[in-house]
């Protein structure tokens, strides 16, 4: 059938190839050869040279060319010299006679023999002719450093200006690719690889080529690799890297070059390449700069914040500040490497699991160089068996198990660990004395094997950095693991606010008091820090045996600290400043451990601990109330002690200290037990304690399907009809909380606004309207730093008696104030501040400065006064409490403050108080109970009381 085809249409034949009978008849016939074939041709191992037509290796042709070709003229230099020789030019031509004219070169014919692999067509190929004059230099890359050297460049100047122009052409083949190099005016790398030789176009004197013939029409040859060079001496090299960057020239030699380079770096710089090299590396510097990752900018920038203030610079002697100034010494690569390790928790790690590409791709280097230092602490120094077992992943730890033939020590890590300890304490029967240190080393001793090169933050130079941290960030509150990862958020919070996403409001920073007097001060605090951040996560995991040993050792260290040290220097601090000294860290710490003693049913420890707190008034002032309710509650339920417990109840509510709900709460526990049969005999002295009176609102209760979720723990959640269409059909039904419910049922009583904001919106209505009073300047220390979202002083009296006379002055605006004033107060504020962050203010909390606008018009400003001017003399404990829900209705202008309190929920004393509070001032408030129905409830029904 083949055949048959060939015959009736001649077909054409992809080989390059032409038999015999076919060049006679003129038609090419089809092979039988596959098309793939043709593809997947291998190139000839040998090629003829251009020049010479001789065969040589494929990869060796360049070298054969360079060092060996006859017909390559390399004018006064050798093959012998490897190119080393000045030249300034290198005229090639086929037949190796130098050509003065295009008609020359076309007439000359050489017989070289040639390789089938240019044959096409049964015809012998001869070596391309070049129709135009081109300046090809052919620079050998063993000594291409000192060709670039200055004294080569200003010799090959005056050479290449006294001689004749002269032009070369190479031809070459199109499977072959030559490096030619042309040096341009602006010295910057060009490859480009194509068929044809490439023309050098006319080049300006520092180039060192000029040529006077016209630039000739052929494409552009191309080259395998790109090298830049600089003309500012060999110097530049070592700051390619960074010059690169910022537009310099820079160089991209092979690493044969630094050889040379060292002949050159022998002879002295002359005054005029100092001055360059000295200009050269402040460009450097600033380059580096602003490429800096924004970790280690942010890291100098607390660096440079803390040390620059002289208060805290007094708080670090000589050794710790030549921590410092080792680190500004690193190289740039070692202090990203150093920040990124601090930034994790101090502990083993493992080089080669260390991914950090964008410091370096080997960390090898990086980490020797900090350990030299001695910011880093490497295999040697490993000596802890739990430090180097914990080191190692599961895998690698059950092959050391096995190693000790303890294959039933369990799959998991830590039944490894403990089973590889457990054998390190064992006592051998022949030698027990010495049996346990010496198994134990050969465990350790295998698993640093095992580990392989690793690394850990030195201890000292870490301190160092965390104190300075701290004092950075002493405002905030840092948990454990935000501590133990070295500050990172504060770090993050300062790239924000660089890089334009986070702004603070704009206050002045006025620090006039000196909350640590020395570095034993500071060292004494971090500590106390650190205790109170441990007994917190031992409580938080229900560790209560570790907790209490945390407690109980805490205890002890303050005891002696308040007998050996004088802290009186504590007391004269304002009480927003004493809240960051050791004895307030230390005071936290024993009011945890009251919790651990009752959490243990060791009730009468737990009286003692908090008769001991309440007999001091210097330390944690705010919490007194607690502690005078827990020490009643002891007294009553647990120790059965009624006369302590009413006499504590009487002290706690005279303690000007104690506030709203707890105080509340003591009364409340007061009518309780006036009301018990075994209290009988107490009510006459019971009926002698100081009232608390407050008046009830009006409840409602409104019922829903109630959504049964899986255990059913947790807040409720209810099935709520979408929205409904004019003839009462719902078309969907949502999941929805208790909130929700109770929005969709004001809804439905003709309140089309509502919000679910509990306390926050009270809170951004009154940072919106007192925002000037609060960041207002002239009040010391209570602005430490760039980056605080509120004064420090905003959850102490010290608030309102630093601003009494701006804040009365306020208040009794507010209650004068016109509803078009109320607006243009609150659109002026939420125009120049929106977006910063402040801890008053949720801007999301409204849809639009619109939606709060109408808001403040149906509340009005006497009520608005009220509210603030409660908030502002005790924001600490006015914070909570507050209700859930305001609905209003835009066309009338009325609204409704509503408590939401779902099944088996009920009001807690802070929100009896606000609720109080709130219809004392006008507004009209209620509590909506929820109640559930079966699953068969449908619609929200309201149930009158």
């Amino acid at each position: 059938m083949t055949e048959r085809t060939s015959k009736d249409k001649p077909r054409r034949s992809l080989s390059l190839k032409k038999k015999k009978g076919d060049a006679k008849a003129g038609t090419s016939s089809t092979t039988k050869t596959p098309i793939t074939n043709f593809f997947s041709s291998q190139p000839p191992p040998n090629l003829a040279c251009p020049l010479c037509g001789q065969l040589v290796p494929r990869f060796k042709i360049n070298d054969h060319i360079d060092l060996q070709c006859q017909n390559f003229d390399r004018g006064d230099s050798t093959a012998a010299s490897g190119g080393r020789n000045d030249y300034s030019g290198v005229q090639l031509s086929p037949g190796g006679n130098l050509s003065k004219s295009p008609e020359t070169d076309q007439k000359e014919d050489t017989k070289t023999k040639t390789s089938p692999y240019f044959k096409k067509n049964n015809s012998q190929q001869t070596p391309r002719d070049i129709n135009s004059k081109t300046v090809v230099r052919t620079i050998d890359l063993g000594s291409l450093s000192s060709k670039l050297s200055r004294k080569y460049l200003k010799k090959n100047a005056e050479v290449s200006n006294t001689s004749d122009p002269m032009s070369s052409a190479e031809s070459t083949s199109s499977s072959q690719k030559e490096n030619v190099q042309t040096l341009e005016d602006n010295n910057d790398c060009t490859s480009a690889e194509t068929e044809a030789p490439s023309p050098v176009e006319k080049q300006s004197d520092q180039s060192m080529v000029s040529s006077k013939q016209p630039p000739s029409p052929a494409k552009q040859t191309k080259r395998k690799k790109k090298a830049t060079f600089s003309v500012k001496g060999s110097f530049i090299r070592k700051k390619a890297k960074y010059e690169g960057s910022s537009g310099e020239a820079s160089s991209c030699l092979d690493p044969e070059d630094t050889n040379t380079e060292g002949q050159e770096s022998d002879k002295p710089f002359s005054s005029e390449e100092l001055s360059e090299k000295r200009d050269a590396d402040v460009k450097v510097e600033t380059a580096d700069a602003q490429s800096l990752p924004y970790y280690l900018r942010n890291f100098r920038t607390v660096l440079h914040a803390v040390l620059e203030n002289e208060d805290d610079r007094m708080l670090f002697n000589q050794e710790d500040m030549s921590a410092v100034h080792g680190f500004q010494s690193l190289s740039v690569m070692a202090q990203k490497l150093y920040v990124r390790l601090f930034q994790r928790k101090l502990k083993w790690l493992q080089v080669n699991k260390l991914d950090y590409g964008e410091i370096c791709s080997d960390l090898g280097s990086v980490a020797q160089e900090l350990a030299q230092i001695g910011f880093l602490q490497t295999e040697k120094d490993l000596e802890d068996l739990m430090e180097a077992l914990d080191l190692l992943p599961a895998p690698e730890l059950k092959a050391l198990a096995k190693t000790f033939h303890l294959g039933s020590s369990g799959t998991q890590k830590q039944q490894l660990v403990d089973g590889l300890l457990r054998l390190s304490r064992q006592k051998s029967f022949f030698s027990p004395a010495s049996s346990q240190s010496k198994v134990g080393t050969v465990i350790l001793k295998r698993a640093k094997q095992l580990a392989g090169s690793c690394v850990r933050l030195s201890r000292g130079p870490r301190a160092v950095f965390s104190r300075i941290l701290l004092l950075f960030s002493l405002t905030d509150t840092m948990d454990e693991e935000e501590m133990a990862a070295g500050g990172q958020n504060q770090l993050f919070t300062i790239l924000l606010v660089n890089s334009g996403r986070l702004a603070f409001p704009d206050y002045a920073v006025q620090r006039e008091a000196k909350v640590f007097r020395d570095r034993e001060d500071l060292i004494r605090y971090e500590a106390s820090m650190r205790a109170l951040i441990e007994v917190t996560v031992a409580m938080q995991g229900g560790q209560w045996d570790q907790a209490l040993q945390l407690y109980t050792s805490a205890k002890k260290t303050w005891i002696e600290l308040n007998s050996n040290h004088d802290l009186s220097h504590q007391e004269e601090l304002p009480v927003f400043l004493r809240s960051f000294t050791t004895g307030w860290a230390y005071t936290r710490i024993l009011s945890r451990g009251v919790e651990i003693l009752q959490r243990l049913r060791r009730y009468e420890e737990a009286v003692e601990e908090l008769q001991a707190l309440l007999k001091q008034t210097v330390y944690c002032p705010d919490s007194r109330g607690r502690w005078w309710d827990r020490l009643a509650l002891n007294f009553h339920q647990h120790l059965k002690k009624t006369d302590q417990a009413i006499c504590a109840m009487r002290d706690g509510l005279s303690d000007p200290l104690v506030r709203t709900g707890h105080k509340l709460s003591l009364h409340q526990r007061a009518l309780r037990m006036k009301d018990a049969p075994s209290c009988k005999k107490y009510r006459l002295q019971l009926r002698e304690l100081p009232a608390v009176q407050i008046q009830d609102v009006k409840h409602v209760t409104i019922r829903g399907q109630l959504f049964p979720h899986e255990g059913g723990m947790g807040k409720s959640r209810f099935l709520l009809p979408e929205s409904e269409e004019g003839d009462g059909s719902a078309h969907s039904t949502v999941i929805c909380s208790v909130e929700d419910l109770s929005l969709a049922h004001y809804r439905q009583l003709g309140f089309d606004q509502g919000i679910h904001g509990e306390g926050s919106t009270f809170s951004t209505l009154f940072a919106l309207l007192m925002w000037d009073i609060i960041f207002m300047e002239g009040i010391p220390d209570v602005f430490r730093n760039p980056y605080q979202t509120c004064p420090l002083d905003l959850y102490t009296d010290c608030f309102y008696e630093n601003r009494r006379e701006a804040i009365i002055s306020r208040v009794q605006l507010l209650c004068e104030a016109s509803v078009e004033t109320l607006c243009a107060m609150l659109e002026d504020v939420w125009t120049s501040q929106e977006g910063k962050v402040c801890s008053l203010v949720s801007w999301e909390r409204f849809s639009s400065l619109q939606q709060a606008q109408v808001l403040i018009a149906c509340l009005g400003g006497v009520f608005l006064g009220g509210v603030i001017d409660r908030m502002a003399k005790d924001y600490r404990h006015c914070r909570g409490g507050l209700p859930d829900l305001v609905v209003w209705n835009t066309s009338n202008n009325t609204y409704k403050l509503v408590e939401v309190k779902g099944p088996n929920d009920r009001l807690s004393q802070k929100q009896q108080i606000w609720l109080d509070e709130l219809q004392k001032l006008g507004a009209d408030v209620e509590v909506c109970h929820v109640t559930a129905t079966g699953a068969r409830g449908a619609r929200l029904e309201e149930i009158s009381k």
